[in-house]
């Protein structure tokens, strides 16, 4: 496929910046058309991308355990075993990792328990080619966690979806800084690391450092694991209020 093709001509500029290193995914899906399909998508859409296929939770462990990979891209709806089975199954191979989700099902219990296994993005299955592709380049970066924004729609009206998801002791033995929940506020927004530096006056650096302590803190492996509990302790809220940007989501469009 050439960069005027229409699955990648719209998103590569925003995905691969200038000098970044192309992405290393694994794929796994039970359907090798639907796998094959998506392989295309994530070559198309991102510039150099290294696509490793697999068919199911033990074929992508063992894919781990061989080469390195930045980021890997799971449908849940052929691949063997229950999300969160398929989610330990790779991250004891590759406990850093970042793993998106990509399902049809956009109700709230299963968006919750995908995150909550520590999923670092969730897109629904009509999402369309650039937001697949977004949402797999934003795990990779670090740079934020995507969901579908019918997905986090649905998960902001569940009242008290943090409360449900987080330890009710969290907020008393987390012993996170003044600092550390100014960071955690803007973050629960949706917000990058670059906004919150710019908005507290902090370099990003610095920014990187307070998440760091407050992801040890709070016990939580990812951004949307964060926003989650900042939720949970009151610093942030998961309420209809916020719309389609859900507490710490950066939805895709609707």
């Amino acid at each position: 496929m050439t960069p005027a093709d229409p699955l990648c001509a719209e998103s590569r500029p925003p995905l691969v910046p200038d000098g970044a290193q192309p992405v290393k995914a694994l794929l796994v899906s039970g359907e090798t058309l639907v796998r094959q399909a998506l392989a295309v998508v994530l070559t198309a859409c991102l510039d150099g991308a290294e696509v490793t296929q697999a068919g199911g939770a033990k074929d992508a462990a063992e894919v781990l355990r061989h080469g390195p990979h930045d980021v890997a891209l799971v449908d849940i709806g052929t691949a063997e075993g229950d999300c969160a089975g398929l989610l330990r199954a790779i991250h004891s191979a590759r406990p850093d990792l970042p793993v998106v989700i990509l399902s049809a099902s956009d109700d709230p219990e299963a968006v919750g328990a995908a995150l909550g296994a520590g999923a670092a993005g969730y897109v629904l299955k009509d999402a369309g080619p650039k937001d697949l592709a977004t949402a797999v380049w934003m795990a990779r970066s670090g740079s934020g966690n995507m969901i579908s924004a019918r997905a986090a729609r649905n998960l902001s009206l569940t009242e008290d979806f943090g409360r449900r998801r987080v330890a009710p002791d969290l907020a008393q033995s987390a012993g996170l800084t003044r600092r550390e929940v100014e960071v955690l506020e803007i973050l629960a927004e949706g917000a990058t690391n670059r906004q919150i530096s710019r908005r507290l006056f902090l370099s990003e650096k610095t920014v990187k450092a307070h998440l760091a302590s407050a992801f040890r803190r709070l016990g939580v492996q990812n951004r949307t694991q964060a926003a989650m509990a900042a939720a949970a302790m009151g610093i942030a809220g998961l309420s209809p209020g916020r719309g389609e940007r859900g507490a710490g989501y950066q939805p895709a469009p609707a």
